[in-house]
């Protein structure tokens, strides 16, 4: 299957500035079950050492420790993070997060020696945090620290950050209207998203639309019912290279503060502060391993025209 070089390059440029703000794009709610691949050897280290006394663990680690599986909630449909693509005739959920997922299980087999498997439970937001919620996953991935969530829930540290972008009609991306605080232009953008929250503070003037997929903010500019679409970097990539009378307003390309946008970590129930440090320190290693910008870079080059295809709108 032909390989979309020319995204993967634009993915590249534009999405290593550290790794990215939480998005709600949708897919259907599905649930997969794997064993863990065999990608390193190298045992995440933690300040608790080896192995930690089972009496003394969260109920993420209990569960694992008991049962074996890494549950996780992943919002889907979003390359480069996650994605379906097809290998050897079957579809398989591919992206840098999902492999992420599996070095995780990988790491979690030898630290609490015994294997680990991943199941993914695939949805949007909404769809994530019902199941987190309702304890079907330890976790759900990809989301913003914002003061307001961290009232409920616990975080590990950041471990993806990207540029925000403005997609607009090819043709209206010199509109004088796209500067200052934007007032009198139309921003649609994801529901629950963090972009939302940083173009409502950077544009206080702007009209906002939170919508729900990002094909549903590329339909909406290219009706003429928004002037741009707010996303980030990985998405404005995939969606100018699948729409040609779409392109990225460059002037309004910027890279976020932690004031607006802190990043995106894994999103987890009080209680489990083992767990949390333990992930923090396992994106730490593969981040200081290079394994974290192999697996952003893997992604990129696994897109083909079925996962692009999701970015048309007509």
């Amino acid at each position: 299957m032909k390989k979309m070089t020319k995204v993967a390059a634009l993915l590249l440029a534009g999405t290593m500035v550290m790794s990215l703000a939480a998005c709600s794009s949708k897919s259907d709610t599905t649930t997969t079950t794997a064993a863990a691949e065999e990608t390193t050897e190298t045992t995440a280290e933690t300040e608790a050492g080896e192995t930690v006394a089972e009496g003394e663990m969260g109920p993420i680690f209990k569960d694992l420790k008991e049962n074996g599986v890494l549950k996780v909630g992943i919002i889907g449909n979003d390359p480069t993070f996650c994605f379906h693509t097809v290998q050897d005739g079957k579809d398989v959920l591919a992206g840098f997060e999902v492999a992420g997922m599996y070095e995780m299980a990988d790491r979690l087999s030898e630290y609490l020696d015994r294997e680990v498997t991943v199941e993914f439970y695939e949805s949007d937001f909404t769809g994530c945090m019902s199941a987190l919620e309702a304890n079907q996953v330890f976790f759900v991935t990809r989301l913003s620290p914002t003061d307001e969530r961290k009232e409920t829930w616990l975080f590990t540290d950041v471990y993806h950050k990207s540029n925000e972008c403005y997609v607009a009609l090819k043709d209206n991306v010199d509109n004088e209207k796209f500067t200052g605080t934007l007032e009198g232009v139309s921003v649609c953008g994801q529901m629950g998203s963090i972009d939302i929250t940083m173009t409502q503070h950077l544009y206080p003037d702007a009209e906002i639309q939170e919508l729900g997929l990002v094909s549903d903010l590329l339909l909406s500019v290219k009706n003429g019912k928004s002037d741009l679409a707010c996303m980030n970097a990985v998405s404005a990539a995939m969606s100018v290279a699948a729409n040609p009378d779409l392109a990225v307003v460059d002037s309004l390309t910027w890279e976020p503060t932690d004031e607006f946008d802190k990043g995106c970590g894994l999103c987890m129930a009080y209680g489990n502060e083992d767990f949390a440090e333990w992930a923090s320190q396992f994106f730490a290693d593969i981040t200081e391993e290079g394994l974290w910008a192999q697996m952003q870079s893997d992604a990129a080059a696994q897109l083909d025209e079925e996962a692009l295809a999701n970015f048309i709108v007509e």
